[in-house]
């Protein structure tokens, strides 16, 4: 007997999103793919104003398929730059055939329930990948069969939002990522610490726990890096030392953005050889996190923050104290950060971001700028604040922030005057505040995206050291009334920025041409160019290559800072260079790699040198600095009782013209370096971190003993064991487990081995 079986097909949809045990997909206990649509395609679709839902399909056919919603970001496909795009609208104005099951709110098809007549729907869901590079461009399009009616449903309006990285586009150079997830897991407590660990950059600390680092990267110097807090250049114009004052602690930190290399679309002229862009206030959740540490030499660092979000608004504030005794003799330091960020989204108003935060520092600065002064000492104070504006208008991106930073800072070569001779008679006070605004456009045409972009930036310094001689003094603020200490100098310039790209997009290949430029009230015009070629073979496999050209302006302590060992020369030249790379980068489901080659051609580099017969420092345009360089890193991520383990090599040279010179910067460089890391369970909640990390420096230093010496490699060993619920995390964390004598900056002696312990609620 002939029997017929019917079959019913069910579609479970899920409202609610949650990583606990009891979750349904956790309790699955295996891995669960999230669709979600590539950058390309939603640049595509942004092409075609009145595209059909019914061409969905097709579209998400070209994406690489259904990526793990929690896979790694450094899958570099972004084409967003700089405060371009955090939403991307395509409207759809047309009727639409969707089936009758299909639930729909506030205008959008959340998924069909059932089906049987051939129709057509999407489920659009806001999702995070785990490293943070894609925030929400969910589209997951479903075709199925239903036997039931359809009915014709106008849909109004579609959202595909895509967060990647505010620096440039990842489809022609490399941008790594590190996701909050990685943040926590490595052993540093400060930003500058977890730089280090990056494939091409060198932060030479001179302290400890971020009290001061020089960040460069690709064998540049400090001050060729640009930094920028949530899209905004917070670039200090006196000096690159206090580029790294910023006011946030780690545990706000959601991203950090590292580009290398040059970029048309990061404001000012183009990033030298690299930039930095730490983000915050991304994720919507709601929490209260407060912690404490402590552990050698007296450290300690309570911190706390909030996150809350309530309809269109989201509120992020943290506090935060970090200080210590010292590892050595004036070594010790205090500081106090408190940032505040708030974020508005509104569909017709736009996105809107406030951000205000302030710093204050105090620390003891052994043999920081000269071996031969050990009782040197600084307090710096930092305020910035900034408003953003975004919104799209069908397929026009517009975006203007207006910003205010404002940095104090007091030297002083003898602590408190204690032992001073009789040539020594004031300190040194800077404050230098930088303030302005710019406007930035992205239009998607039917061949790809056009963006164009100007600010108009205003730096000034008054001292008693920089600058010219004011008409009149001005007190100095943060001393005693019985202080009579008075800027008598100070400098102002204006600077106006403007730059243009445009990205064609043709199926796998992309380019883009770009140019930036900058009027300076002292430099005048300089300009700057950048061609960009990509080509994608599949998403295990991207090619790229381009050549760019960058400027770098002069900061004030370049042309103006005296001392007794030291002199500047007010007469110098903005340092060029033309830089060409190719690379390739691919993205697995467990697996990433990155390859790159460069070669920077450098023109009137700025540097402090002397000769060897001589003792004072003197700023100068060296006449050329060529740096070629490679770089890989490799990561897996099995997600068992190994959770990842990476490994980065990144080497450099320079081809320097610079006859007998002694460098103080510019010619000491990372020569190799390579780092290992292992993130791995040991017993339930229990897992440890290992970072290894080797370091050969090229160059020489002259000792506190007055004989030049050579950098000697070395090898650091650091450990982060842990264990963490859904609300606590308790650590332990050694750096420099071995307890390695090294140098990063002359002979500026390390701390040996530092141990910390610490606690982290969230409520």
């Amino acid at each position: 007997m002939k029997r017929i079986y019917s079959y019913t097909k069910q579609t479970f949809r899920f409202r609610r999103w949650n990583r606990a045990g009891y979750s349904a997909f956790m309790s699955i206990g295996k891995q669960v793919s999230i669709g979600h649509l590539h950058t390309d395609v939603a640049d595509g679709l942004l092409r075609d104003k009145h595209l059909s839902l019914n061409l969905l399909p097709a579209f998400l056919a070209k994406s690489e398929g259904d990526l793990d919603s929690e896979s790694s970001s450094d899958d570099g496909d972004s084409l967003i730059q700089q405060q371009d795009a955090l939403l991307t609208c395509l409207s759809l104005s047309q009727n639409t055939v969707l089936p009758a099951s299909c639930n729909l709110r506030n205008g959008n098809c959340l998924q069909p329930i059932s089906s049987s007549a051939e129709g057509i729907g999407f489920l659009f869901y806001n999702t995070m990948k785990r490293l943070g590079l894609f925030f929400g461009a969910t589209l997951l399009s479903l075709s199925s069969y239903c036997q039931e009616d359809t009915l014709t449903v106008n849909v109004e309006t579609v959202e595909i939002e895509k967060k990647m990285s505010s620096l440039a586009s990842e489809s022609f150079r490399i941008v790594t990522t590190l996701s909050k997830q990685e943040i926590a897991a490595m052993p540093v407590r400060t930003v500058s610490d977890l730089l280090d660990y990056l494939p091409g950059v060198d932060v030479r600390s001179r302290g400890t726990n971020g009290v001061q680092a020089d960040m460069s990267v690709r064998g540049g110097t400090f001050d060729q890096v640009i930094v920028l807090l949530n899209g905004i250049n917070i670039t200090d114009p006196q000096t690159g030392h206090q580029n790294l004052d910023i006011p946030i602690d780690i545990s706000i930190v959601d991203r950090i953005e590292v580009l290398q290399g040059t970029s048309m679309n990061v404001f000012g002229l183009s990033s030298f050889s690299g930039a930095i862009n730490i983000v915050t206030c991304e994720k919507t959740d709601n929490n209260v996190e407060v912690g404490m540490s402590g552990g050698s030499d007296g450290y300690f660092s309570p911190h706390a923050g909030i996150r809350l979000t309530k309809d269109k608004w989201t509120i992020s504030a943290s506090i935060s104290e970090n200080r210590s005794e010292g590892y050595i003799q004036n070594t010790d330091y205090s500081f106090v950060n408190a940032f505040v960020h708030t974020r508005y989204h509104d569909s017709k108003i736009g996105n809107c971001n406030f951000q205000i935060g302030i710093q204050n520092k105090e620390f003891g600065a052994n043999s920081f700028y000269s071996l031969k002064y050990p009782d040197q000492y600084e307090k710096d104070k930092t305020l910035l604040s900034a408003f953003q504006w975004e919104k799209q208008i069908k397929r026009l991106n517009v975006s203007s922030a207006l910003f205010y930073r404002a940095h104090y800072d007091e030297f002083q070569l003898f602590r408190d005057m204690t032992d001073a001779p009789a040539w020594y008679t004031k300190h040194n006070y800077h404050i230098s505040q930088v303030s302005g605004g710019n406007v930035k456009s992205a239009f998607f045409g039917k061949y790809g995206k056009t963006t164009l972009g100007v600010e108009l930036r205003n730096e000034h310094i008054i001292s008693n050291v920089l600058g010219d001689s004011l008409a009149e003094n001005k007190k100095v603020p943060f001393t005693s009334e019985s202080d009579s200490i008075f800027f008598i100098y100070g400098k102002n310039r204006l600077n106006l920025n403007y730059f243009g790209e445009q990205t064609f997009l043709f199926g796998k290949f992309s380019t883009s041409v770009g140019f930036s430029g900058n009027y300076n009230t002292m430099f005048q015009s300089n300009f700057c160019w950048g061609i960009n070629m990509g080509y994608k073979f599949a998403q295990a496999c991207r090619l790229y290559a381009n050549v760019n050209n960058a400027v770098r302006l002069p900061t004030f302590t370049d042309m103006y800072y005296k001392s007794a060992t030291q002199l500047a020369n007010p007469d110098l030249r903005p340092e060029k260079s033309i830089t060409t790379e190719v690379g390739a980068k691919g993205l697995t489901e467990q697996f990433t790699y990155r390859i790159s080659a460069y070669y920077r051609i450098g023109k009137d580099i700025i540097d402090w040198a002397r000769t060897p017969s001589e003792e004072v420092w003197k700023s100068m345009n060296i006449d050329n600095v060529n740096a070629f360089g490679t770089e890989l890193s490799v990561r897996y991520n099995p997600k068992k009782f190994l959770k990842s383990v990476g490994a980065t090599y990144a080497f450099c040279t320079l081809d320097k013209h610079s006859g007998t010179l002694v460098s103080k910067y510019a010619l000491d460089y990372l020569h190799n370096s390579v780092t290992f890391d292992v993130n791995h369970k040991i017993y339930k909640h229990w897992g440890a971190n290992w970072q290894l990390s080797y370091r050969e420096r090229s160059g020489t230093y002259v000792g506190a003993d007055g004989n030049t010496a050579q950098y000697e490699p070395f090898t650091l060993l650091d450990l982060q064991t842990y264990w963490e619920n859904d609300f606590t995390k308790l650590f332990i964390e050694v750096s420099n487990l071995f307890g390695e004598k090294y140098f990063d900056y002359g002979g500026i002696e390390q701390p040996g081995m530092q141990l910390r312990a610490g606690i982290t609620v969230q409520l």
